[in-house]
């Protein structure tokens, strides 16, 4: 018996207009990139099939241009703006409706989020340039030039447009099509108060400002018939002014939305994916538009089956509308109603599928559907797996399901590997490493605790193939003072984490500050230990008030974040420059955690040299030449590692095949050794 009960609402059918939609959950639509010159590809269709086959009732296809080259944003975009393009998307939607998944067209405009080229300039409501962020800085895919302000002749030319190309969606096969009037683009600039400084009809009262979206709706309405479903996605609000939409204006432009016909309102916001934003951040602001209409409201914004259940019972919402977790996860409805919500790979909220190479951290299949399918192994093969971190778990899960007889050694009492500093740091890391955890049990994977590996375990063992997936450690300079009980390694956290201190072998004074922080991480070795040690940490942290972190990568960043989110004065320093943006890994969360570190007003150094450390703090020399004293109680290095390579001699003389994965090759970080490990698990 599966979990319907449990979900008995996101189970129950649902309707929009005269569609029916077999389950209350809709994919978002987002992003991927997979168009060639703005056609479906075959690597498209698998991505939405495997949505499809997985258990979602609606789907809606990610921002087709309506449009082209102004307002289609970079060339290789989403484009419905000619016919060339209804054959493609035909034969996307007979992959997808053949799982009994209904489907929308969302159509769109870029506006000021357009990039500007010889030929154009992009448009806005208002000639305001945007400013860079996080998840779209300058040095992406979009360059922020000054839009220019559309013209009234513009705007009726763009309506018809957007009424064109919902023809094209129905004549496709859609069946309903998404007016885009959300995030910002050019719709929901006209909305916005901020960015609409307008004079003309298109400015001023809200039922001015809304003017465009709502001609854009009847336009769409009389083109596609009164019977065909069309729904809107607006913003909830705008969280990135001051002055723009909020859930009261929202409320009262839904209800304009609905008088013009639309018949379900999408409720979005601006920004639609920030890792602070906690679990349902849109949902206050979908329940005051679903008490101002009498049509569905689709409430997106980090919501799973649990919170989407809740939802759904309270009547905030009609439909729960998932992103990212069905990027994690594609089978997340199946496992739902089947009962299997401890087989859910968990979204981390990374955000990396947002990054320029747009990557999965813990779904390496992503864009790659049917690449990887894991399938049966010819023969059945013994595997030794050195390592329990994620890259090892990944490879010994993978090596599980296509039947090969598996044992994982972790030389620690636990598994978890550089997913347990991660965890503390962001407990959506916790999720993934439980997740894991539980399938070696599942699987039968034969996992040994406390198990070093050497050349007489290899022997006695006699392995078939062998992965190692030992990790990376801690390189921290040798300058004076660095043995200083106020000096703090990731190499100690991982140690005090698995019940070992500094100083018990008296070879180093334990601080009365190392020991209270190692007492407060032996409760990560308990049952939601790392739940419990986060929160006696938001309240009291051994630290003291100031700290140098040593290291302006995605782990000095993190640290730094979890610190000054906890009301500590960090300074950060770094003998290399900040990463460009892009670089991997992860690279969209470590702009995200930087432009908040640098709205604190944390110092971001960069040294020449490390001179000493001090009970004062430590001492470098800048890139002036000047020696300079980095007050903080605490030094944390989080800057070098160094692949383990203890190993190498027992691997060389095992005779047998031999794979390294994740950081033991190159220090790399949690996606690449999950995509590392799935790719060894589909290839011995």
């Amino acid at each position: 018996m599966g979990d319907k009960p449990r979900f008995q609402r996101l189970f129950e059918p649902g309707r929009i207009g005269n569609m029916e939609v077999k389950n209350r959950i809709a994919m978002a639509p987002m992003g991927t990139q997979m168009y060639a010159d703005g056609f479906v590809t075959d690597q498209l269709k698998a991505y939405y099939e495997a949505r499809a086959q997985g258990g979602a009732g609606l789907i809606t296809i990610d921002h087709l241009k309506i449009s082209y080259p102004v307002g289609a944003g970079k060339k290789g975009t989403a484009r419905i703006d000619d016919d060339k393009f209804i054959p493609g998307l035909s034969e996307l939607l007979q992959v997808v409706h053949r799982h009994g998944v209904k489907m929308v067209a969302q159509l769109g405009h870029m506006g000021p989020a357009d990039i500007a080229s010889g030929t154009h300039q992009p448009l806005a409501a208002s000639p305001l340039t945007r400013q860079p962020d996080y998840t779209h800085p300058v040095s992406s895919v979009v360059d922020y030039s000054q839009p220019r302000e559309i013209t009234i002749d513009e705007i009726a030319a763009t309506t018809v447009r957007f009424a064109e190309a919902a023809v094209r969606a129905k004549k496709a096969g859609f069946d309903a099509v998404q007016v885009h009037a959300a995030n910002r683009y050019l719709l929901a600039g006209f909305v916005s108060p901020f960015w609409n400084r307008r004079t003309d009809r298109y400015g001023g009262a809200l039922e001015n400002r809304a003017g465009f979206a709502l001609e854009v709706v009847r336009a769409v309405k009389d083109a596609v018939g009164r019977d065909y479903p069309v729904l809107c996605r607006i913003n909830g609000e705008e969280r990135d002014v001051r002055g723009g939409v909020t859930i009261a204006l929202a409320a009262e432009f839904a209800r304009l939305l609905e008088d013009a016909g639309v018949d379900a309102i999408d409720v979005s916001s601006m920004h639609p994916h920030s890792p602070e934003y906690p679990p349902g951040f849109n949902v206050a602001a979908a329940q005051a538009i679903k008490r101002s209409v009498g049509v569905p409201v689709i409430v997106s914004g980090r919501l799973g089956p649990e919170l989407g259940e809740r939802v759904l019972k309270q009547d905030k919402a009609d439909f729960i509308c998932i992103g990212r977790p069905l990027i994690a996860d594609p089978e997340l409805p199946n496992k739902a109603a089947a009962g299997r919500m401890n087989d859910v790979v968990p979204c981390v909220y990374c955000v990396n599928c947002l990054a320029v190479d747009r990557e999965c951290t813990v779904n390496p299949a992503w864009g790659k559907e049917r690449e990887y399918v894991i399938r049966p192994a010819p023969k059945s093969r013994m595997v030794l797996v050195i390592g329990g971190g994620p890259g090892g778990m990944e490879a010994a899960r993978v090596a599980a399901l296509r039947g090969h007889d598996v044992l994982l050694c972790e030389k620690e009492p636990r598994l978890g590997g550089q997913l347990l500093v991660a965890s503390l740091l962001r407990e959506e890391y916790d999720a993934l490493a439980r997740y894991l955890s539980r399938q070696m049990k599942k699987l039968g994977v034969r996992v040994e605790l406390a198990k070093a590996v050497d050349r007489a375990l290899i022997a006695e063992v006699k392995p078939d193939v062998i992965i190692a997936a030992t990790g990376a450690t801690s390189a921290v300079p040798d300058i004076p003072g660095v043995d200083g009980s106020n000096v703090l390694s990731a190499a100690h956290i991982q140690d005090m984490l698995h019940g070992r201190i500094s100083g018990a072998s008296g070879d180093r004074r334990v601080s009365a500050r190392r020991l209270v922080w190692y007492l407060g991480l032996t409760l990560m070795r308990a049952p939601f230990g790392p739940r419990l040690a986060r929160r006696l940490l938001r309240l009291w942290t051994p630290f003291g008030k100031k700290v140098v972190v040593v290291g302006r990568g995605l782990r000095g960043i993190g640290m730094a974040y979890f610190l000054v989110e906890r009301g500590i004065e960090v300074s950060m320093v770094d003998t290399r420059e900040d990463p460009p943006f892009g670089e991997p890994p992860m690279p969209v969360l470590r702009e995200f955690m930087r432009a908040k570190l640098a709205e604190s007003g944390t110092a971001m150094l960069t040294a020449t040299k490390y001179e000493q450390i001090t009970d004062k703090g430590l001492t470098i020399v800048d890139t002036k030449g000047q020696r300079q004293m980095i007050e903080g109680d605490t030094v944390v290095f989080a800057a070098d590692y160094r692949p383990n390579t203890e190993l190498r001699e027992a691997l060389a003389a095992a005779g047998c095949e031999v794979h390294l994965v994740g950081d033991c090759t190159k220090p790399c970080g949690i996606l690449d050794a999950i995509r590392g490990g799935y790719r060894v698990g589909l290839e011995i």
